[in-house]
């Protein structure tokens, strides 16, 4: 599936800023990651979680990791999903989950507001 509207165009560009900045804080910063671009290549849309999975490429050598993102459960089918509500707040955590050995990264979404001070609802 492509990416066929600029919301969620958007989504993914300013996604790739926000777990770049992820990383960079003291939890991750040992591991001298970012992320470089997001290529989404399936959507589980109407599985529970509702995820999406691809590679994004991430770090100095521009490896090709793979990644999935899960949605929260009103975001389950592509008329349903508020793109620009879906990215964390700067204040959030707890929604990047990384394995470096695998070369895999998980980002678990919810709606502005429910990871609001890293506490999900």
């Amino acid at each position: 599936m492509s990416i066929d509207n600029e919301a969620e165009s958007r989504f993914w560009k300013e996604l790739e800023f926000r777990v770049s900045r992820e990383m960079r804080k003291p939890s991750f910063k040992k591991l001298f990651l970012w992320c470089d671009g997001f290529a989404p290549e399936q959507y589980f849309l109407n599985e529970t979680p509702a995820r999406i999975i691809g590679k994004a490429w991430i770090g100095d050598r521009q490896e090709v990791w793979k990644f999935t993102l899960s949605l929260p459960p009103e975001a389950s089918s592509g008329q349903n999903i508020d793109w620009a509500r879906l990215l964390p707040t700067s204040d959030a955590g707890g929604w990047l989950s990384i394995a470096p050995a695998k070369r895999e990264f998980e980002v678990k979404l919810a709606s502005r507001g429910s990871l609001a001070n890293g506490c999900a609802s």
